[in-house]
């Protein structure tokens, strides 16, 4: 009898230690949709979805694609989602307007990824005024970097046009078309820039600027009804975030990024891969620092006396953190 209840707390320690043993045996999959942008540091959350690491916790989880964070941040805001990968600037802006039961609970990038690129024709910077300038959509991430990236130069953001043309594949066909005369752009669009010769203006990634990029929102109303939904998600996301780092994963998560770019270019899905395993620790973290500087950045958000801690819930974090020291 002794020998059986020391089997027993054993097998409950380790229970205790990976919460993943406990998730998604006894119960069915909780299926949670989740809009999300293309971008570099979301493929995070893709690789988590599609190795398998939300499951483990007990979600299956639907990936929906948006185009820009606005209508992301709208359908967060009506219930008709409960989670999203974005980038943040849209969710602190309807924060600052009155949404105030949103929450950034974390973040897959805290460090700018963009470069600024340009068409030839561009010799200097001051060449950019009064010319056309690609992103994704007015309000968006890129929205944000293009306007920082123009005052990095010492230009005025009134000086360019900012044109909404679509996600990066769309705005390297305007570059590379002719219709518009630079643009912003995350691996593996880098890549083909400097392949290209096209002269990059801005480089962020190579500063230590923090600056969220993308991540998972919720609301608080959420949290308060099913906050272990939300600590599931955070869970399998940064077991997904372990999986994309980890070198003997390659050859799945360059699948997996095929997948999520929808393309065959290996030589730029593995830049994809080498740049963002480098860029983060591993675990979903977003700084106060990171929103800070996001809400400096932008000439509206400067101007409302935003507290970036106001729209953070670090306690996710702080359990993640607490889960990974009892594993070690």
């Amino acid at each position: 009898m002794k020998n059986l209840f020391s089997i027993f707390l054993i097998l409950a320690s380790a229970v205790l230690a990976d919460p993943s043993k406990s998730h998604a045996q006894s119960k069915p999959l909780k299926e949670v949709r989740v809009p999300y942008a293309l971008g570099g540091s979301t493929g995070f959350f893709w690789v988590a979805q599609r190795s398998g690491s939300f499951e483990k916790y007990g979600l299956k989880v639907l990936p929906i694609f948006m185009r820009g964070g606005r209508e992301a941040v709208q359908a967060l805001i009506s219930r008709d989602v409960t989670m999203l990968q974005q980038g943040s600037s849209g969710v602190i802006l309807a924060w600052a307007q009155g949404a105030k039961d949103l929450a950034v609970i974390g973040a897959t990038g805290n460090k700018l990824d963009y470069i600024l690129v340009s068409t030839p024709a561009i010799k200097k910077p001051t060449d950019l005024k009064g010319k056309k300038i690609a992103i994704s959509q007015l309000g968006a991430s890129t929205d944000f970097i293009a306007r920082h990236a123009v005052r990095q130069l010492g230009l005025n953001e009134k000086d360019v046009t900012l044109l909404s043309i679509g996600a990066q594949g769309e705005r390297w066909a305007a570059l590379a078309g002719g219709h518009v005369d630079a643009s912003v752009f995350q691996p593996p669009i880098t890549l083909r820039a400097r392949k290209a010769g096209l002269p990059i203006w801005v480089d962020f990634s190579k500063s230590d600027y923090e600056f969220v990029v993308a991540g998972p929102v919720t609301t608080r109303s959420f949290i308060k009804t099913d906050r272990e939904t939300v600590m599931n998600f955070m869970r399998g996301l940064a077991d997904g975030m372990e999986f994309y780092r980890d070198e003997k994963n390659k050859d799945a998560v360059i699948k997996y990024l095929g997948e999520f770019y929808k393309s065959t270019n290996t030589e730029e899905l593995e830049e994809t891969r080498q740049v963002y395993r480098q860029v983060t620790p591993g675990l979903p973290i977003v700084t106060l620092k990171s929103m800070e500087n996001m809400i400096a950045s932008d000439r509206m958000l400067s101007t409302m006396n935003i507290n970036g801690g106001d729209v953070m819930d670090l306690s996710f974090l702080r359990q993640l953190e607490e889960e990974r020291k009892i594993k070690r």
